[in-house]
């Protein structure tokens, strides 16, 4: 009887012992399947987080004037259209067919157009262009005859300068234009999230630093297609009041000059 009782106990202590082995065995395979299980889900909340939060970088940004620029007293000097395309340019050219002169603006333009041999400016012409103020957009066009450098014959063409007129020293961003160019990049991020390029538009913002170096006239001459793009660059750019040197004319004088910022897709 002693002894069954004793075997009892043994047979009973082992399938104890056996039992805590798959006892924790079972929770070792829960615990790697519980870690591999958060593993899994953390690295797809990490996926989604990347895609949820994806930003569109090729973004182009550029401050300046709207178009090539010339300075006032270089365009009041200006008196043939060599002087807007440069001479080796204009010695190609035998004779001309007409010059024209058209200031763009938002209301109906005043334009100058001239039958010319010679490229001259007209009084009319040069009177106008010389009656002009900072941050004119001015068209330029001529049509003449001239000398293909390849082939040496004679072919019709034309050319259309679009120039800015500019003070002769232009306002600057104080930090400089990398810095400026930084600032717009690092703050509009949460902006471009989950843009899609195929529906970002080319976008233009003009602005005014005036000759307190205040920013004003603020305005979006073009969408890039996203409003919270559109208003987060209007916020940016207000915000840099009083960050900027102020331009200067011929005299020393501050002047205020109107500057373009592009961005979203390359356009024109």
């Amino acid at each position: 009887m002693e002894k069954g009782i004793i075997f009892f106990c043994s047979a009973f202590a082992i399938l104890s012992l056996t039992a805590c082995g798959d006892i924790k065995e079972n929770d070792s395979i829960a615990d790697q399947l519980d870690s591999s299980v958060g593993k899994e889900i953390a690295s797809n909340a990490q996926t989604t987080e990347k895609v949820k939060k994806k930003v569109f970088t090729d973004f182009i940004y550029d401050v300046s004037s709207r178009f090539n620029v010339i300075k006032k007293g270089d365009l009041d000097k200006a008196r043939a259209f060599s002087d807007f395309i440069g001479e080796e340019h204009a010695q190609r050219i035998v004779s001309y067919k007409y010059l024209n002169v058209t200031i763009l603006g938002k209301n109906q333009p005043p334009s100058v157009k001239e039958i010319t041999h010679n490229g001259i400016l007209t009084t009319a012409q040069t009177n106008l262009l010389q009656s002009l103020d900072y941050s004119t957009n001015v068209f330029i066009e001529a049509g003449y005859v001239e000398k293909n450098i390849e082939t040496g014959h004679l072919e019709d063409s034309h050319s259309t300068p679009y120039l800015t007129i500019v003070p002769e020293k232009q306002a600057t961003y104080m930090n400089g234009k990398a810095a400026l160019m930084k600032y717009l990049k690092d703050n509009s991020e949460h902006a471009r999230t989950n843009v899609e390029a195929g529906k970002l538009r080319p976008a233009k913002l003009f602005f005014t630093v005036t000759k307190d170096g205040a920013i004003e006239n603020v305005n979006l001459d073009r969408s890039s297609g996203y409003p919270l793009v559109d208003d987060t660059m209007i916020e940016l750019i207000t915000k840099t009041s009083n960050a900027w040197q102020p331009a200067e004319n011929a005299k020393g004088e501050k002047v205020g000059q109107e500057l373009v910022v592009s961005f979203g897709l390359m356009g024109c």
